[in-house]
């Protein structure tokens, strides 16, 4: 699409047609901070200086108020957040569509402790984009003016490479948005109601373990992942013999600039998973070789060239056909930004993932200082819905075991 389709000059009005056709997806971070919570008006000011630095949002100057709210959690305390992001995860559909973006400030019940999270529909933002905006947005400092920086420049690569990854991305796009596949969703009516759990481990487990095996964070986050699928599968797709299930992985682009770019540019890859193997470290290396043909630079060029940017209808379409496809997405998210808000800093950061009620769960991996936070989004008619986190932790144990990890 063109660029001038991309930059969303209606922004209220154009994701509103999305949530008239009941396509709910969203994507948020949130931030967990220590203090009294300041008043609405001191968020609100933070926003509206920043505004210029965050695109598509800049253009929203003039009704901020409707997008920085203060959300109402009875029963939440400090340190206790499952309810703040309880509410998070499920705000009514009327105020997702009055609202496609918005800051939400969710306070504890004692007054030493609350939430800021920013939650946008997924035509706005992938989530490269989504971790600069939050850079952005919650960063301790005044971010400089996106003018003030230079802008990298990155030349393509070389000939053989581009052909390379054009042809693999070809094949990619095809195993991908293949015709009339079967569907991993979950049999019967959905509650339409989404729970998010999440589990906390040392950044230095995960690394040591990548380490040990010989693969990356992300491979051992995917082998965890299978474990999680295979005992909590609502649909049989990880059994399934007539055709290789895998989990879909967005490959992450690179932008020239510093701001998040306008609009939602999707890359994505279909892993296959090895379920024949029952060790989760074999799991992990087999995986590694399939995740490593996507760091080729000329894969990356061909995808940041070929999938473009996708409106709303879309991000509609090729997310339909993406869980059609595959049992589940997730991605690993990482950066280093000192985050925080009036001068205090953070004290954990959450990704989170407000999905379509008819797909069973979606997973994000956030890795902030020292602290790896995988969270797991899921409707409530999946059985195991509230115990997603600690599957998934239960066999990060099995590839990194604590006591191995070295100080």
């Amino acid at each position: 699409m063109s660029e001038a389709a991309a930059t969303y000059p209606a922004v209220d009005r154009t994701i509103r047609e999305m949530e008239e056709v009941v396509h709910y997806l969203h994507i948020g971070a949130a931030v967990e901070m220590p203090g009294a919570p300041p008043g609405i008006d001191t968020v609100l000011d933070q926003v509206r200086r920043r505004l210029p630095l965050l695109p598509p949002l800049a253009d929203c100057g003039d009704h901020l108020a409707d997008h920085v709210r203060e959300l109402s959690v009875p029963g939440c305390r400090s340190g206790e957040w499952s309810r703040a992001y309880d509410a998070l995860v499920n705000l009514p559909a009327p105020a997702c569509a009055q609202r496609p973006w918005g800051v939400w400030l969710a306070a504890g019940d004692d007054g030493d402790g609350y939430v800021l999270c920013y939650r946008a529909h997924h035509a706005l933002h992938d989530g490269v984009g989504l971790m600069r905006l939050a850079r952005l947005l919650f960063a301790l400092a005044e971010p400089a003016a996106a003018a003030s920086v230079p802008e990298r420049h990155r030349e393509p690569p070389a000939l053989g490479p581009r052909v390379r990854g054009q042809l693999r991305t070809a094949v990619t796009s095809t195993r991908l948005l293949v015709r009339e596949p079967r569907r991993p969703l979950l049999h019967g009516t959905p509650d339409n109601r989404r729970v998010l759990t999440s589990a906390v481990v040392p950044v230095a487990r995960l690394r040591s373990a990548a380490r040990s095996l010989g693969c990356s964070v992300l491979d051992v986050h995917v082998a965890a992942l299978t474990r999680v699928a295979e005992e909590t599968d609502p649909t049989g797709w990880t059994a399934e013999g007539r055709r290789t299930r895998g989990i879909v992985l967005p490959v992450s682009l690179d932008q020239v600039g510093v701001t998040p770019y306008t609009g939602n540019r999707f890359a994505m890859a279909l892993v296959d998973l090895p379920w024949e193997h029952s060790d989760l470290g074999e799991r992990a290396r087999i995986i590694a070789r399939h995740t490593s043909r996507l760091r080729d630079p000329g894969v990356r060029w061909a995808m940041g060239k070929t999938m473009g940017r996708l409106d709303v209808t879309g991000v509609r379409t090729l997310s339909g056909r993406l869980f059609a496809r595959a049992g589940m997405q997730t991605t690993v998210l990482g950066f280093t930004a000192d985050i925080g808000f009036a001068g205090r800093r953070a004290t954990r950061f959450t990704n989170l993932n407000c999905l379509p009620a008819p797909f069973p769960y979606q997973s994000a991996l956030t890795l902030w200082r020292d602290e790896a936070v995988c969270s797991f989004t899921a409707d409530t008619a999946l059985p195991a819905a509230e115990k997603l986190a600690d599957r998934w932790l239960q066999a990060v144990d099995v590839l990194a075991p604590a006591a191995s990890t070295a100080p």
